[in-house]
């Protein structure tokens, strides 16, 4: 199984990259990491989809998702530190 790493398209200030495989069943498959200012944020694991455009798509749209939803979190002043976690209460 060969594995290519590929960087997806986020808002400035964030970095993703993944990591997507071709499974012996011809799905793609692989693992995201999410980073802001150059800290991990978050591991996004990408589920078997039938086509690698379809993967990518996948990766982007959840990195997307998650970006959306940590914007808000740092907007209401909270620690810049990193110790927020976007859906914490």
């Amino acid at each position: 199984m060969d594995t290519v790493r590929l960087d997806i398209r986020v808002p400035e200030g964030w970095a993703c990259w993944m990591e997507l495989a071709r499974t012996p069943r011809g799905t793609y498959a692989g693992l995201a990491e999410l980073s802001h200012q150059g800290i991990a944020r978050c591991a996004l694991v990408i589920t078997q989809q039938l086509s690698w455009e379809a993967a990518v798509q996948r990766a982007t749209l959840r990195a997307d998702h998650f970006v959306r939803q940590w914007v808000p979190q740092r907007s209401q002043g909270s620690d810049v530190s990193g110790t927020t976690v976007p859906g914490d209460a």
